[in-house]
């Protein structure tokens, strides 16, 4: 249907204007109609104006568009034409820049070796190996030239002085198919000053000339033995078997032996005789070469300082400027390795003694035979297995962190690192926060965790406490070092135990037996009692009722109190520890026990000497706790237990796990004044319960196994996070 306009509405209501009767009607219709006339002419002319306009202003947009449009397209032309001068530019720069490289490239390989002479560790081409290595720092370029100029002083003396020895050297040489390099290589030998010697060729399955070429040999100085490819630490294995000297070196096939080496050997072993490993100095052919090729370097004198930490990091010593005692049984190589494998040797021959620093040149070591173990990066596999095993070629290194420690009511602390240490690790302790009932202990003390890591350089941090471990996570991450958690009882929460297991840095949670059953992968870790031959023999006189324990509320001192009412006639002692958090707990204790008719003798941080005094002579040791509360295995019951007192101690699992059926259980305090009627009435059958009380402790918890065991765990643990890590 189409749309009315105005026009059709006013011919309507003409045509009913003609039905329409009256002028008047007619008259007032008319002027209604002019009315509407005039207002819709009005209308008309307004939008034809304002159509006018639009058109104008639509006009004007298509006009700038176009003007728009031909501005941008002038614009474009110049940039294509700008861009084009900026590519041309671009590489004539590069043709440039490529010709400067070119040089930059040849004077840095001439410049490599100067610049590793600034530091301690050598620039390697390769970032991968780079990486592997440690950091490098400056060295102090006095003590440098010191050590070369000693090296010169002894070779001129060695060189004139008279310094024979009939001491037989082996010198050990594998090879395989470089029969270029070996000839060298034996001549060097053939050229010693020193003349009681012998050369042990060990040929691993060589398949060009080597084989006829040693057979040709008319020297009975030189023994080749044949194998059939065994790998290089078999065969420098198989070479140290067979050699007869008293004194072993060895040489590769690819270095040649300075004149002076085995003379200087001899004359270092003899003037000192109880070295068993010296090593010399060695002159590098071109530090910077790789893979044969060679950079344009000078040669190098190299002869640096013992240093077992720098050692446990890479290897700087070659195996080429080493001496050492036939006979020692970690001078052998792991046939499973097939590089690093004098790093592995060395690692394990420096674990408890310091090699001699011999001033002589050993070598001339040469960096242009291909086929080099040191250029291949398909080993470095090996080089992350020594790595991973370094703690263990020495003392392990351990660092015990925890809140509060040394604290007096800790001491399964310390005694756990003595055993460590009893097994041969290295301990040391640190605490974030300042313990309120402290004690002296042997080892260092550090006040936090950085400072224990500068200063101890731990291989594995042990924190006590799930509480503790969980608020340190972020800080154990940040300095790099393997953790392991031991978890007590008060904070076990199997979910926070978890969290911390599953941290990228923890290397396995330690727990008691019963909470090491709901941690999947936990190992188990009774409290260790090393220190229990401190102990004096047991009195002959056990008249006393004794408590030993922190100052904790959980203690439940009422049920205590009225025990210690019901047997006021005996001899009684309440011995606590102050805690942090709960400094006021003993204080509340002395006030309750002061305000008795009978109170017993209460003590505040008894040192410990001490309180094996008091357990010498005391009959019952009575450990109460609230109900309900965690309880763990205290280390005040295995002291009790080992001194031959009689326990009583609440019903629970936990005790019975501790104390096996020797404890007397109890529920009420009548339970417990009967049974400290009936200890100390005595008798066979009491003395039968103190005796198998102290030989249940002796057994299980004072047992040298139980540290070697916790020992050889931890390090195994460490061992996998470093290859783990390493690996990834």
């Amino acid at each position: 249907m189409a749309e009315r306009t105005p026009l059709d509405d006013l011919t309507d209501r003409l045509a009913r204007l003609e039905a329409r009767q009256t002028d008047v009607e007619l008259r007032a219709d008319l002027d209604a109609i002019g009315a509407a006339i005039a207002g819709q002419t009005a209308w008309l002319e307004g939008h034809a104006a304002a159509l006018t306009t639009q058109s104008a202003w639509l006009q004007g947009i298509e006009q700038g568009l176009a003007d728009l449009g031909s501005a941008h397209t002038a614009a474009l032309t110049t940039n294509t034409a700008w861009l084009k001068g900026i590519e041309h530019g671009l590489a004539d720069l590069g043709t440039a820049h490529g010709a400067q490289l070119r040089d930059m490239g040849r004077w840095l390989a001439s410049t490599t070796q100067t610049v590793s002479s600034l530091s301690s560790t050598p620039v390697i081409s390769s970032p991968t190996l780079q990486a592997l290595g440690p950091r490098a720092q400056l060295v102090d370029h006095q003590v440098t030239l010191a050590r070369m100029l000693q090296v010169w002083t002894v070779v001129r003396w060695l060189a004139q002085a008279p310094v024979e020895s009939d001491t037989l050297i082996s010198v050990v040489i594998p090879t395989r198919n470089r029969l270029a390099y070996l000839t060298r290589a034996i001549d060097s030998v053939l050229a010693q000053r020193h003349t009681r010697f012998e050369i042990v060729v060990v040929n691993d399955g060589s398949t060009d000339e080597t084989a006829s070429f040693l057979a040709g040999l008319a020297d009975s100085r030189i023994r080749a033995l044949r194998t059939t490819g065994v790998g290089t630490s078999a065969a420098r294995n198989i070479g140290l078997e067979a050699a007869r000297g008293t004194i072993i070196t060895h040489l590769d096939d690819d270095n040649l032996m300075d004149p002076l080496w085995l003379r200087g050997v001899a004359w270092g072993f003899d003037r000192w005789p109880d070295t068993e490993l010296l090593y010399g100095a060695r002159i590098i052919e071109d530090g910077a070469a790789r893979d044969g090729v060679p950079s344009g370097a000078m040669p190098a004198l190299e002869w640096l300082p013992f240093d077992r930490k720098r050692l446990e990091q890479s290897n700087y010593i070659d195996m080429n400027v080493l001496a050492h005692r036939a006979g020692l049984p970690e001078a052998r190589f792991d046939p499973a390795l097939r590089s690093s494998i004098e790093w592995d040797m060395l690692l394990r021959l420096t674990a408890t003694r310091a090699p001699l620093e011999l001033p002589v040149i050993a070598c001339l070591y040469s960096n242009y035979a291909p086929n080099r173990l040191s250029d291949r990066l398909t080993y470095l596999q090996e080089n992350r297995i020594v790595r991973s095993r370094i703690h263990t070629t020495r003392p392990m290194r351990v660092l015990s962190y925890n809140a509060l420690f040394p604290l007096m009511s800790e001491t399964y602390i310390e005694e756990e690192m003595l055993a460590l240490e009893a097994q041969g690790a290295s301990v040391a302790f640190a605490a974030y926060d300042q313990s309120v009932s402290p004690y002296p202990v042997r080892q260092t003390i550090y006040s936090g965790l950085d400072e224990a890591i500068a200063g101890h350089d731990p291989d594995v941090i042990i924190v006590y406490w799930t509480s503790h471990a969980l608020g340190e996570l972020d800080h154990l991450k940040r300095v790099g070092r393997p953790f392991a958690l031991r978890v007590h009882s008060f904070d076990f929460d199997i979910a926070d135990v978890m969290r911390v297991r599953d941290h990228p840095a923890c290397v396995g949670v330690w727990a008691f037996p019963h909470h090491a059953a709901e941690v999947p992968g936990a190992h188990t870790l009774v409290p260790i009692f090393t220190t229990h031959a401190a102990m004096p023999p047991p009195a002959q006189d056990r008249t006393l009722v004794a408590s030993i324990s922190a100052g904790l509320p959980k203690k439940d001192w009422p049920l205590l109190f009225g025990v210690m009412d019901q047997v006021s006639d005996l001899e009684r002692m309440i011995v606590l520890a102050r805690s942090n958090g709960f400094e006021h707990v003993p204080d509340d204790v002395v006030e309750q026990a002061a305000g008795r008719p009978h109170p017993p003798t209460v003590t505040i941080n008894m040192p410990r000497a001490e309180v094996f005094e008091v357990l010498s002579r005391t009959a019952v040791l009575l450990y109460t706790v609230v109900p309900d509360l965690p309880l763990g295995m205290p280390m005040s019951v295995i002291e009790g237990m080992r001194a031959g007192a009689c326990v009583i101690a609440p019903d629970r699992p936990e005790m019975r796990a501790l104390c096996g059926d020797g404890f007397r259980p109890y529920t009420t305090a009548s339970d417990i004044v009967a049974h400290i009627r009936e200890i100390m009435a005595g008798g066979d059958a009491i003395d039968s319960e103190r005796h198998a009380n102290r030989d249940r402790a002796l057994a299980c918890f004072c047992d040298p196994a139980l540290g070697r065991r916790f020992h050889d765990e931890l390090s195994a643990a460490v061992r996998v996070w470093r290859g783990n890590r390493d690996a990834d």
